[in-house]
C-alpha cells in the first residue's frame, strides 16, 4: 500500500511539473517580445540618436536575434539578406526566436526589409511603428500567458490525482 501511495504522490507531483512547463513555454513568447522591444529601443537610440551605421547599431542591440544579423551582415550583405539568411535558424528549436509565431516573425521580417534603406525619418518610423506592433503582441502574448497560468498547473494537478485515484 505504501508503494501504491507513493506512486500516486509521484504521479501528482510529476503532472503538476508538466502543468507548469506548459505555462512555461506559453510564458516564453512574452519574454522574448519582451527582448525584441528592448533591442529595438536600443536600435533606434543608436541609428536615429546616434547615426550609427546599420552594423554597429545592431551589434550594440542586447538582442540575441539583431545580433546574428549583425554578424551575418559582415560581408556587405543589408540587414534583409542577412535576416533572410539567419531566419531559419533563429527559429528553430532552441533559437532565439522558437517561440514567435508566424505574425510576430512577419513583423520583423518587415522592419528589417526596410532597416538601412531610407532616411532618418524613414527610419525612425520604421522603429516606431516596429515598436508599437511588437508592444500589442506582447500585451496579448502577456495575456496568454497569465491564463496559461491559471489553467495548466491545476489542469496538472487534477490529471495527477485523477491518475493517482486509478493507480489506488
Amino acid at each position: 500500500m505504501e508503494v501504491r501511495v507513493a506512486m500516486a504522490l509521484g504521479l501528482v507531483l510529476a503532472s503538476a511539473m508538466c502543468g507548469k512547463a506548459l505555462a512555461d513555454a506559453v510564458r516564453r513568447r512574452a519574454r522574448t517580445l519582451e527582448a525584441l522591444s528592448e533591442g529595438l529601443q536600443t536600435l533606434r537610440i543608436h541609428m536615429t540618436g546616434m547615426f550609427e551605421p546599420v552594423r554597429n547599431a545592431l551589434e550594440h542591440c542586447d538582442c540575441p536575434v539583431m545580433a546574428l544579423v549583425a554578424e551575418n551582415m559582415d560581408d556587405g550583405a543589408s540587414a534583409d539578406e542577412a535576416w533572410r539568411s539567419v531566419q531559419k535558424r533563429a527559429a528553430r528549436r532552441g533559437g532565439p526566436i522558437d517561440a514567435l509565431n508566424d505574425g510576430d516573425r512577419q513583423i520583423l521580417d518587415h522592419l528589417f526589409a526596410g532597416l538601412g534603406q531610407s532616411g532618418r525619418r524613414e527610419q525612425e518610423a520604421l522603429l516606431s511603428g516596429t515598436l508599437r506592433a511588437i508592444a500589442l503582441r506582447r500585451e496579448g502574448a502577456l495575456a496568454k500567458a497569465r491564463e496559461a497560468d491559471r489553467l495548466y498547473l491545476p489542469l496538472g494537478i487534477l490529471t495527477g490525482l485523477m491518475l493517482a485515484l486509478v493507480v489506488i
